[in-house]
């Protein structure tokens, strides 16, 4: 059975990713689908299951090395191990569904169209790097950086803030 888990994980964790990429597309503006399902507890989920593949296959042949991660070759020796590879996977999986939740929770706030988000979307299932940067563009040819700023409790960069303190009469 230990042969066989990281190509059932493999599927499992397709699956789950895929029903929160799903909510996302489906349900962009509702925050059941694009921050307690899609945001929260899908990522959670493949949380989980990351964590525990990283404890059972660490010490698989062959056996892991935190060493392996600053370097292209010993990324290639830690990936031998197919569990290791799942685990990979399964962070692949998490961190662009977060950050397309993320996307879509700013969307609706700068009232982005659905059609760009849409593409966003789409583009950050298949290549994150490249549908972020889609998105970042959409928004600043928008001007609607402000208000994704505002929405991250950001005050806009050309306001001062002024602390209110009560003047004392003793100096």
């Amino acid at each position: 059975m230990p042969e066989i888990l990281p190509d059932v994980l493999f599927y499992v964790s397709l699956a789950v990713a895929g029903a929160g990429w799903l909510a996302l597309i489906l349900f962009p503006r509702r925050t059941w689908a694009n921050f307690w399902f899609a945001g929260l507890v899908t990522p959670a989920l493949l949380g989980i299951l990351y964590t525990a593949v990283m404890l059972v296959f660490w010490y698989q042949p062959p056996v892991a090395d935190p060493l392996n991660f600053f370097s292209l070759g010993g990324l290639a020796r830690l990936f031998a191990n197919r569990g290791m590879l799942l685990a990979a996977w399964v962070d692949l999986l998490v961190m662009p569904l977060i950050v397309g939740a993320w996307m879509t929770r700013r969307a609706a706030q700068a009232r982005i169209p659905y059609l760009y988000l849409f593409v966003c979307l789409v583009l950050t299932l298949v290549l994150p790097g490249t549908g972020f940067v889609v998105f970042v563009v959409v928004v600043g040819i928008g001007g609607r950086w402000k208000e994704v700023a505002r929405s991250e409790g950001i005050p806009p960069v050309d306001s001062v803030q002024v602390e209110a303190r009560p003047r004392s009469l003793a100096y």
